[in-house]
This record gives C-alpha cells, structure tokens and sequence, in this order.
C-alpha cells in the first residue's frame, strides 16, 4: 500500500482508434496522387491498445486483414488514433508520416478513372453500402 500523500504512477496502455477510409495511388504525369474519401469508412472503428510500435504495426495488420477480406476488391488506407490524454509511444509521429506501421498496405494504384471508381467503390458498387459507416461517434 502506498504511503499517504506519495503519488503512485500506473502504468496505462495507450488506447488507439483503427479506422479504414477508401483510397487508391492514381497515376499522374508527375507520379502517385493520394485520391481518398475521407468521409467514408468502410466496417467498423477498430479499437487496440499498444505500448510499442510493434504492438501497433501488428494490430493494424490484423485490422487491414479483416477489412480487406469484409470488402474484397476494395483498396483503403488505415487512419491511427489515439485516444485524447494518453501518450504516442516513441517514434509514433515519424512511423506514422512514413508508413511504417503499414497503414497503406491494402492501397492499390491505378490508371484510370474507371479503376480508380471500382477499386474506392468495390467491384458490387452500392450492394454492400449498408455495411459502411460514416463519421461513426467515439
């Protein structure tokens, strides 16, 4: 039991907010265009704690992997959030900036407008609509 009036430190994991939006690489004369429609998600916020960036990097991995295999055909990138107060581990910033958690991995570049239509829409555009969330509340 702690003495009276000393502060015991705990040890609270940082809790983080997985979210999937669709978005592809579009080919342009000057390289690759992040085209993504930030307003859609696709399933459900994922939410994981993680002390390390390897917890983190293995968590979006898992999160990626069902969402690709729940919208097949679909090209998305994975936003990371953390929950307000608690802290980033070390070198969160700079993992994130660079893709290093693998958050563009289900990413997929195209050439075309038709391509680029079917891979943010998904190959049954409008069936499985219902199953997307937008803008879902913390």
């Amino acid at each position: 039991m702690p003495e009276k009036g000393v502060l015991q430190m705990e040890s609270v994991m940082p809790v983080f907010a997985l979210i999937a939006t669709p978005a592809v690489h579009r080919l342009s004369g000057t390289g690759k265009v992040l085209v993504a429609l930030p307003m859609d998600h696709l399933g459900n916020r994922g939410m994981t704690e993680a002390r390390t960036l390897a917890d983190l990097t293995k968590a979006v991995t898992l999160y990626g992997d069902r969402i690709a295999t729940d919208h097949p055909g679909r090209s998305f990138s994975i936003g990371v959030h953390i929950r307000r107060g608690d802290r980033k581990p070390r070198g969160f910033d700079t993992a994130y900036r660079s893709g290093a958690l693998g958050t563009d991995k289900w990413i997929v570049t195209v050439e075309s407008d038709a391509a680029e239509a079917l891979a943010l829409n998904g190959p049954a555009s409008g069936v499985d609509k219902g199953s997307e969330t937008k803008g879902e509340a913390e």
